[in-house]
């Protein structure tokens, strides 16, 4: 039982090390029904081969940049940024009944091109000429996540502003003694 375990640790140790780039294991049950590896071989094992140590790189530190890009043909300006500046990014909302959506873009919106906001997939309506202010009523308890888009006539994407989510807590019914909206 102890050579397995060491077999079994001598293995994750290859698995995870940077320095092997690729080895060959021997597996085998002995008669005992204990599982060995080993990395020479036995008689009766089974071949094992063993790749490079599989690694993960995180997000970076430096914050998203839009997707801007303009399509083919197209004369106006290039839209330099576009941005969710309202919900800040992570906020966390006690029992609102609406919440305030702003788009900044830059420059401002061309002729023809249309913003677009969606919440949790669902498209809202602007509420201002404009077209850059948004207000979700009557918000779900949980999370949500809030993107925006500058689209051409034709439909094609010229801006992508990096998603903004934000929480949305309300009282229990089980304690109804609120210290936001007393009864």
């Amino acid at each position: 039982m102890r050579t397995a375990l060491h077999g079994l640790v001598a293995l994750c140790l290859l698995g995870i090390s940077g320095l092997c780039v690729a080895t060959t294991l021997y597996r085998w049950v002995d008669a005992q029904g204990v599982v060995h590896y080993s990395d020479t071989p036995h008689q009766g094992a089974e071949v094992m081969q063993i790749s490079g140590a599989q690694t993960y790189h995180g997000a970076s530190d430096t914050p998203a940049t839009p997707d801007v890009t303009a399509p083919p043909g197209k004369k106006s300006e290039p839209y330099e940024s576009c941005a969710i500046t309202a919900p800040a990014p992570d906020s966390a909302l006690y029992a609102p009944d609406s919440v305030a959506v702003s788009v900044a873009v830059s420059p401002g919106l061309h002729d023809g091109d249309q913003l677009t906001v969606q919440v949790d997939g669902r498209q809202l309506e602007s509420t201002a000429e404009g077209g850059q202010s948004f207000v979700i009523m009557q918000p779900e308890r949980g999370d949500h996540s809030i993107s925006a888009q500058v689209r051409s006539p034709d439909g094609a994407m010229l801006c992508n502003a990096p998603p903004v989510t934000f929480s949305v807590t309300k009282p229990s019914v089980n304690s109804p003694n609120n210290p936001v909206k007393p009864h």
